[in-house]
């Protein structure tokens, strides 16, 4: 068979019509925008334009499989509000009050949809009304096609219908300009809405074309010289293995066999496809014929040869670099450990490069991570793969990679690579983007030993990212193998996801079941159970105290164990004795540790007794030179100094504070400056502040002053009308008292203002004298009152 036979199958090949193919459609969240991703195996032609609720997004071929059920499980229904299938390749998307859409190809066969805020940008490409292509309703009558006369030189019918196996299409639709919105023929069942009536155009809009931008255009000149310059060198060569074009013969038969069939655009439209001008678009569509390849690509080959790529367009890791059931992985640990170990010499007594990374793939796949590294540093094999099976090694040994890096965008790979990416780090980041079916699936691959080990502490990565849903589908794949994956890592695992969902009383009896085992898993379950008690307000009880302290002394040195020393520390704090819990923080060194101290530093200054305080700062944790409090625990205590007259303590413990000016800081240096006698600069402090408490403060820089009818009147602001009273009667404020003091206070002013003392320089009389007399006994009754009243203020 020679290249031309070759080539013409390759282009009969190509005309078949397209297979039904399934579109996959993920979301995703950012700060800006909301995303959302259609993705096919093959480029596929698309339209996006206005519609009647926002935006119709159209593809060229109606065949594909759209499932838009799974959208908004992942993004918010605030800029997208509804997406829905309206008619085969037809998707209307609903937008939000104020929201815009924009759309491009992140490559060929990935369309990506951005719905940002905002008005849309001028001259948008996407703001012009999409015409709909919904099917013709029932009711309108559809005319006839016209027929074509036959012409002498056409085949007859029954060599086109040998040469052409398609069926004989139908009468094109009448498509009207005004879509009154009759009854439609589409099926509510399969989750096709028909679009909401709409006025459509007769003729699509003329696109001007866009100007070259002159950067392009040197962008283009410079690009085209420097290919020119690496083709003359070698470094480029032609790709010579693309299609021919057909014989001009060959395409004169074709198009005359083609005359007598109906309309090719009738034919695409029937055939769910959208008519393609291949003649005039140059540009290949899968870029299979260029490949950029740096020196590193070269020396690291462990890249996918099918080029898969990342969302960010980085090249993902084949999926043969992590295949651990293809390495040994199910097998006998005698048996594969023989076969490897033999395999490490060759017939020269010397080093294999291949036998070693055998042996070391089959440690990783037992799950023996630092017998692996040691395989690998012991040999000095520098191969492409040895950094990445180092890496991998160090995760299964340490539960976290030392060059994470190396995984970096892989975890929105579909392949193996998202798995091991997820695994790399201590802390996972955005997952908007991460390939949650390729790391599942990848997990449940691995070997029953190892999904046991790694199930765990990967669950609780997602569970602290805030995705529950892949916390719990990582716990079921460890929960199938049976009772040998039910261990106490996985029931601690468990027990995160009830609490996760606020069933505090199921993840305490799990973890009370790990407690009750003493299995290795105690520790861990005893610090949860601590955590997420003290977090809730519980004091941990003495025996639980008692027994972190132990297991934290067996595991000094260890994460695990300064955990545990840590928990019981605040433990010791929440339960008041804040002797034992300073002196076990002065003892195991840890008062630099900026979190803690402030956590109890702020529980002396609000619970602990005066003497429990005072012992604290002048003999106990603020004479450490090496403490490590916030800014928050300096205010607490510092304020507590001040309300119990010891301003020249309060001003030392803050004195390392920098200003901040926020208002809590504010409001304790104004206490602290009217504690030491500066009412004016307390008033500075303060300026500004419009709360209760600033309020409070300014009626006792008035009393200060001596303006008791403002300190009344703040007092007022505060909402406390007895302190308000009693200011308004030291003030002696007859108006204040008569409105708000209490019935004796009242009684005195009435009397007071109603019964004037007798005019001296007039003539006395009895009747003047009578009635001074009796004002005076009735005035001596009411300051009698007031006098003998509890807690009167002088």
């Amino acid at each position: 068979m020679n290249a031309r036979h070759i080539f013409l199958a390759l282009a009969l090949f190509a005309c078949q019509p397209a297979l039904a193919q399934q579109v996959e459609i993920r979301s995703g969240e950012h700060p800006d925008y909301s995303r959302l991703v259609f993705e096919t195996d093959t480029p596929q032609g698309w339209t996006l334009g206005r519609g009647p609720d926002g935006y119709l997004l159209r593809f060229d071929n109606r065949a594909l499989r759209l499932d838009l059920g799974d959208v908004f499980d992942r993004i918010p229904r605030s800029r997208l509000t509804d997406a829905a299938l309206v008619a085969p390749g037809l998707v209307s998307l609903r937008i939000g009050q104020n929201a815009h859409v924009e759309a491009f190809e992140l490559r060929p066969g990935l369309l990506v949809l951005d719905f940002r805020t905002g008005p849309a940008p001028e001259n948008s490409p996407f703001e012009t009304a999409l015409q709909s292509a919904a099917d013709t309703p029932a009711e309108e009558e559809v005319p006839p096609a016209p027929v074509e006369p036959v012409r002498p030189d056409a085949p007859s019918a029954v060599d086109i219908a040998a040469q052409s196996p398609s069926p004989s299409p139908e009468p094109p639709p009448v498509r009207l300009p005004i879509d009154l919105g009759l009854k439609s023929g589409l099926n509510p069942s399969a989750g096709m809405k028909p679009p909401a009536a709409m006025v459509e155009k007769m003729l699509e809009p003329e696109i001007p074309p866009a100007e070259t931008d002159p950067r392009v255009a040197a962008m283009r000149s410079e690009l085209m010289k420097q290919i020119g310059r690496a083709t003359a060198q070698g470094l480029l060569e032609p790709a010579i293995d693309l299609p021919t074009q057909p014989d001009p013969g060959t395409a004169e038969t074709v198009s005359n066999t083609q005359d007598a069939l109906p309309d090719p655009d009738q034919r695409a439209e029937e055939n769910g496809q959208a008519k393609t001008q291949v003649a005039e678009d140059h540009t290949p569509s899968d870029w299979r014929n260029m490949r950029v390849e740096t020196s590193m690509d070269r020396g690291l080959d462990i890249l996918s040869e099918d080029s898969t790529l990342a969302t960010d367009g980085t090249r993902c890791l084949s999926d043969d670099n992590f295949d651990v059931i293809g390495w040994g992985g199910d097998r006998a640990p005698g048996d594969l450990l023989a076969e490897k170990r033999s395999a490490l010499l060759d017939m020269r007594d010397a080093t294999d490069p291949s036998g070693v990374i055998g042996l070391a793939r089959a440690y990783i796949a037992m799950g023996f991570g630092a017998e692996a590294r040691a395989v690998l540093a012991v040999t000095a094999t520098e191969t492409p793969v040895v950094p990445l099976l180092r890496e991998m090694a160090a995760i299964v040994d340490t539960g976290q990679a030392n060059h994470p890096e190396l995984f970096d965008s892989q975890i929105s790979c579909p392949t193996r690579a998202a798995l091991w990416a997820a695994l790399a780090r201590p802390k996972l980041g955005d997952l908007s983007d991460f390939n949650r079916t390729a790391l599942l699936q990848s997990f449940s691959e691995l070997p029953i030993h190892l999904r046991r080990h790694l199930g765990p502490r990967l669950a609780e990565r997602f569970l602290a990212a805030g995705d529950q849903a892949t916390a719990l589908q990582i716990r079921n794949a460890v929960a199938r193998t049976g009772a040998k994956g039910q261990t106490t890592d996985l029931t601690i695992v468990e027990a995160q996801i009830e609490l996760a969902r606020g069933s505090n009383a199921r993840a305490d009896r799990k973890l009370d079941e790990v407690l009750a085992s003493g299995g290795s898993g105690t520790p861990d379950a005893l610090a949860l159970r601590i955590e997420t008690g003290l977090n809730r307000g519980q004091a941990p009880s003495e025996d639980a105290l008692a027994l972190a302290e132990s297991l934290a002394f067996e595991r000094r040195g260890t994460a695990s164990g300064t955990r545990l020393l840590t928990l019981a520390i605040r433990g010791h704090g929440a339960r008041g004795d804040f002797e034992t819990a300073f002196a076990m923080l002065a003892h195991h060194g840890l008062e630099g540790q900026t979190e803690l101290s402030s956590e109890l530093l702020g529980e002396l200054a609000r619970r602990g007794s005066d003497e429990e305080f005072m012992r604290e700062v002048y003999l106990g944790a603020l004479t450490l030179p090496d403490l490590s409090a916030d800014s928050t625990a300096r205010l607490a205590v510092a304020d507590r100094l001040t309300a119990m007259g010891f301003q020249d303590r309060a001003a030392t413990v803050l004195q390392p504070l920098a200003p901040q000016g926020t208002p809590r800081e504010r409001l304790v240096r104004a206490r602290l400056a009217l504690a030491q006698g500066s009412a004016g600069e307390a008033q500075q402090y303060i300026a500004g502040i419009d709360t209760p408490e600033a309020n409070s403060l300014r009626a006792l820089i008035a009393q200060r002053q001596g303006d008791l009818k403002s300190a009344a009147d703040y007092l007022g602001a505060v909402g406390d009308a007895e302190a308000q009273s009693a200011m308004a009667w030291r003030a002696r404020d007859w108006n204040g008292v008569e409105s708000l003091g209490d019935p004796n206070q009242r009684a005195f002013v009435k009397t007071r203002r109603d019964r004037e003392p007798a005019d001296l320089t007039m003539e006395p009389s009895l009747a003047v004298a009578r009635d001074a007399l009796g004002t005076s006994e009735i005035m001596r009754e009411r300051l009698r009152a007031l006098l003998d009243r509890p807690g009167t203020q002088p």
